[in-house]
């Protein structure tokens, strides 16, 4: 993530740039939810939760570039026990990176809104953890634009703009549908079974943040770039069809909605 820090009309740019495609995802996610919506209190909170929680992970990531080597030992001597090929030290670095992220968005709707009485249904979790991950993806895009704006001007700031909102937002997104979709199956169940699903939910969600990451690093020319994009733009529409079934999730001594 950018860490440059300016002033003035350039940053006022790039919060504008930074937060409004953020806030036209959400609304297409609150769309889905409309027959049922949150508070606009508890929406806004949690957006801005998430901004906030990116300079809580910051420290978490440079604290993990610089355990990394005593990280590696330890992998490479597992490796060598258990007779296995041992990661690169760059991919361990995105995997684990890509974890805190993850963490720190679920831990957001943890803190902020899973106690609340509005949290109470499990579409819920879905809603609140996308929001949160598109505050989250809003403040990383304002120093990504930030950075942008300061070293290459404004065609660079259309080009990565373009790609971070076709490509890191739906990224996150995608990850942070994945992790409320899992929550929201167990959402009824006892909170040794949340907890399960939320930590299965994160290592599916760390995953799949980690390897757009490497695809990305690792792709040749536009084609692939955009190749790598339409894998997640394709779960996309995976996951809107999993929210109509989350939508028909019931207590346990409920009966399904006749069809």
């Amino acid at each position: 993530m950018a860490e440059t820090i300016l002033s003035g009309e350039t940053l006022v740019l790039a919060i504008a740039g930074g937060i409004l495609p953020a806030l036209l995802w959400l609304w297409f996610w609150l769309r889905r939810d409309r027959e049922n919506p949150e508070p606009t209190g508890l929406i806004a909170l949690s957006f801005a939760a998430g901004m906030a929680v990116v300079y809580f992970v910051l420290p978490v990531q440079k604290l993990i570039v610089e355990l990394l080597p005593a990280i590696m030992h330890g992998i490479d001597t597992l490796a060598a026990s258990y007779d296995f090929v041992s990661p690169s030290t760059e991919t361990v670095q995105i995997i684990l990176w890509a974890g805190a992220e993850e963490f720190g968005k679920f831990a957001t709707v943890f803190l902020v809104a899973y106690h609340t009485r509005d949290f109470d249904e499990p579409m819920d979790a879905i809603i609140y953890l996308i929001t949160a991950a598109l505050g989250f993806v809003a403040m990383e895009n304002i120093l990504y634009l930030i950075k942008d704006f300061d070293q290459g001007g404004g065609i660079q700031v259309l080009i990565n703009g373009n790609m971070r909102f076709i490509g890191a937002t739906v990224l996150h997104t995608v990850s942070a549908a994945v992790l409320g979709i899992a929550f929201a199956f167990a959402f009824h169940s006892r909170f040794l079974i949340q907890f399960i699903a939320g930590f299965l939910g994160i290592t599916i969600a760390t995953l799949l943040h980690a390897y757009f990451n490497l695809s990305i690093m690792e792709a040749q020319g536009t084609i692939a770039l955009l190749t790598v994009f339409a894998q997640f733009w394709a779960v996309i529409i995976g996951i809107i069809v999993l929210i109509e079934v989350v939508k028909r999730l019931k207590k346990p001594n409920q009966n399904p909605p006749t069809l």
